[in-house]
């Protein structure tokens, strides 16, 4: 009888290690032992069956133990089960009260996220409750602010189809004529890199009664403008020269987008052999990265890149000169930066530079040389049947009145009437203008003493000085004339410091009529370009 009683010992040691390596492989919850916890442990049969429905095998009706349909078939089985659960009182000895088990309760696994536990009777109530609590009450939260920023931009929207205004440039608080310049360094394998200035066209559109304003940016403008300056010259000095800010102003309110160069050496002039292919090369990758998604036709579509032009200044528009040759040699080397129009401004081509791209030459009544070049070269070129080209000349040397400042800067009201008749007057006492006639004596380069005392008498140190003894004016609203807080804050300190002083000798140059960036005749520019531009599919 011993080795009979060892063998039952030992198969029965074995069936207790198959039963817990099915535990470890089936692992049950709560619920399922609750439910396994009968006085009848001999039925074997329903605990299959219970398995079996759980678990349908292969070869039933049911559905493989290892296809998504069955994870979600139990995963529902499983909610329900534990949502009964859930909400009954919680007391699991009713079945040994009366004597009877609840053989209707099916066994089922819980391996699945519904199956999260939360408790039982009140408190598994109380508990959904608060979970209920902390994830409903965030994401109406969320939901109110998103309804709200969403009507928001529904009224917006209202208000710029129906409120007047239009492409125009937007005023800061005081007023002054608010450039918001982007400034981008674009690098281009191998060894290319230049700092680019960018400023997008926006609709400013004001509501009813002048209360509000909008400011919507335009993502693909009307044409592209690449600025290229002379010498000397910061290509940010655009913005906020006299003159620069004025031409820029009006490109703007017609939906042009500004493009502006940096040299490879600011303060010097452009030079071929350090900027000509750096300037293409990064000008295609401009076109390609911001344009070609900004511009890109219905579902994806190819881009059709807006008409681009190029204004060039002195040495820039020499440089202009050299572009636009090249492009006429090799246009798929260019391309797509192509320009479609282009105003060169006080400078003749180069003699071995030929093109055909329509262009617009602006030249100074004082500066006969340049004129006569310029007729000769346009002469020559119109006999090949180019062009069409066209040549605008300024109306001559102005005068400097005691108002002229105001007028130049009408949108800054720190220019007033008596600080630009003060102006006016240090200018005459200097011998730079007749106060008898208002006109300049002599090229104000050669008077470049007189004209540096008068407008370190009003940079913005000495104004700042004379805001902190006034008790009328904040010191921190005094700004270089004609340049907004917010394009302060975009330029660098050398750029400050040129925009305190390049006010004054740029419109003394100007009204000396000989050579100098000019916008007279810039709307007929555009114009111009607009007449001759067309448009490029990518």
């Amino acid at each position: 009888m011993t080795p009979r009683s060892s063998d039952t010992h030992t198969k029965h040691k074995k069936h207790k290690t198959t039963h817990r390596k099915a535990l470890r492989r089936y692992p049950t919850s709560p619920l399922s032992v609750a439910n396994n916890m009968t006085p009848n442990n001999n039925n074997s049969d329903g605990g299959n069956a219970a398995a079996a429905s759980a678990y349908p095998s292969g070869g039933g009706s049911g559905v493989g133990n290892n296809t998504l349909i069955n994870l979600f078939h139990l995963g529902y089985r499983s909610l329900v089960a534990q949502l009964n659960d859930l909400f009954s009182d919680g007391d699991m000895s009713n079945s040994s009260v009366t004597g009877h088990d609840d053989h209707s309760k099916e066994v089922i696994r819980c391996y699945c996220l519904p199956c999260l536990k939360f408790g039982h009777g009140e408190r598994g109530k109380s508990n959904v409750k608060t979970i209920f609590g902390l994830i409903f009450v965030p994401l109406f939260l969320l939901t109110f602010f998103l309804l709200d920023d969403f009507g928001k931009v529904v009224v917006r929207n209202m208000q710029l189809r129906q409120g007047p205004g239009g492409l125009m440039s937007n005023r800061d608080e005081n007023g002054v004529i608010d450039f918001h310049l982007n400034r981008r360094i674009l690098k281009e394998f191998p060894g290319h890199s230049r700092e680019v200035l960018l400023l997008s066209p926006s609709l400013a559109v004001q509501g009813k009664g002048g209360a509000h304003s909008f400011e919507a940016m335009i993502k693909c403008p009307r044409g592209i403008l690449y600025l290229f300056h002379g010498c000397g010259r910061y290509a940010a000095s655009f913005f906020y020269s006299p003159q620069g800010r004025k031409m820029v102003e009006m490109a703007t309110e017609m939906g042009i987008g500004i493009v502006a160069f940096t040299k490879s050496e600011e303060l010097g002039c452009w030079n071929w052999a350090n900027d000509g292919d750096t300037v293409k090369k990064l000008a295609k990758k401009f076109i390609s990265s911001r344009l070609s998604k900004a511009c890109a036709g219905p579902n994806g579509s190819d881009a059709v890149y807006p008409p681009m032009y190029a204004f060039g200044a002195s040495s820039g528009g020499s440089f202009v000169g050299m572009l636009s040759s090249q492009m006429k040699q090799d246009p798929e080397e260019y391309a797509p930066f192509l320009f479609s129009a282009a105003n060169i401004q006080i400078m003749a081509p180069n003699e071995h530079d030929h093109w055909d791209i329509p262009t617009v030459f602006t030249t100074m009544s004082g500066d006969t040389q340049t004129s006569k070049r310029v007729q000769d070269w346009v002469n020559a070129e119109m006999q090949v049947d180019k062009g069409p080209y066209k040549i605008i000349t300024t109306s001559g040397r102005k005068p400097i009145h005691v108002n002229h400042f105001a007028r130049v800067f009408e949108d800054d009201r720190q220019m007033s009437d008596r600080i630009s008749g003060s102006i006016h007057q240090d200018l005459s006492t200097l011998g730079v203008v007749n106060s008898s006639t208002d006109e300049v004596f002599a090229n104000p380069r050669f008077a470049k003493d007189a004209v540096m005392s008068i407008w370190q008498k009003y940079d913005l140190l000495s104004r700042k000085e004379v805001a902190n003894d006034s008790k009328h004016v904040d010191a921190s609203d005094v700004h270089p004339f004609g340049v907004s807080k917010r394009l302060m804050r975009s330029l660098k300190k050398e750029e400050l410091d040129d925009a305190d002083s390049i006010w004054l000798i740029e419109e003394l140059n100007v009204a000396w009529d000989e050579h100098e960036i000019t916008a007279e005749g810039f709307e007929d520019v555009l114009e111009f370009f607009l007449e001759n531009g067309s448009a490029r599919l990518k």
